[in-house]
């Protein structure tokens, strides 16, 4: 047999070899193929109510990353606010867990977009939390402490504010 046949045979085994490898990696018994969230979240980063929208971006044994927007309305919130303005909650998540739970924690920002000098519009937060997601899809429940910090001033919160604060989703997967 030639040198070169032999060497293109063993280039092309060894190729065959990796991709084998590298398709069977991807496919570990955890991996969630459903990656996309939608739920509602009862206190949380969104004033009272807020519809939330999530993906999980990363995933790699027990540790995935996913990113999160959604709506709520001040309506839920207060009802001597004045006037009607949306609210906008953003978080980048992080999850470690096993099959359907996980230890669930994140960093997010929430504007609320209004004029009123005397409400806070810029609130960032923090979260620490469970969560419960099937990874073939269906349900998913996600309790968390919510804390917020915003560095505006304004009369009612004349300096840094500080806000302990829980939050509730129910939703699906998909």
């Amino acid at each position: 047999m030639h040198p070169i046949s032999i060497l293109i045979r063993g280039i092309f085994f060894c190729l065959l070899l990796i991709g084998s490898l590298s398709a069977s990696a991807q496919n570990y018994r955890d991996s969630f193929r459903a990656r996309n969230a939608v739920y509602g979240e009862l206190g949380g980063n969104g004033d009272l109510l807020s519809v939330n929208y999530d993906r999980i971006v990363y995933q790699k044994s027990m540790v995935k990353a996913a990113f999160r927007i959604g709506i709520a309305s001040n309506q839920f919130f207060s009802a001597e606010e004045p006037g009607f303005y949306p609210v906008v909650p953003v978080e980048a998540l992080g999850m470690i867990g096993r099959f359907q739970k996980h230890f669930e924690f994140g960093l997010g920002y929430t504007r609320r977009f209004t004029n009123e000098p005397d409400l806070l519009q810029n609130l960032y937060f923090s979260r620490i939390g469970f969560r419960y997601q099937n990874p073939t899809g269906g349900l998913v429940v996600r309790v968390g402490f919510t804390p917020f910090l915003s560095t505006e001033s304004n009369t009612k919160s004349p300096g840094a504010a500080f806000i302990p604060r829980f939050g509730l989703s129910v939703g699906h997967s998909f």
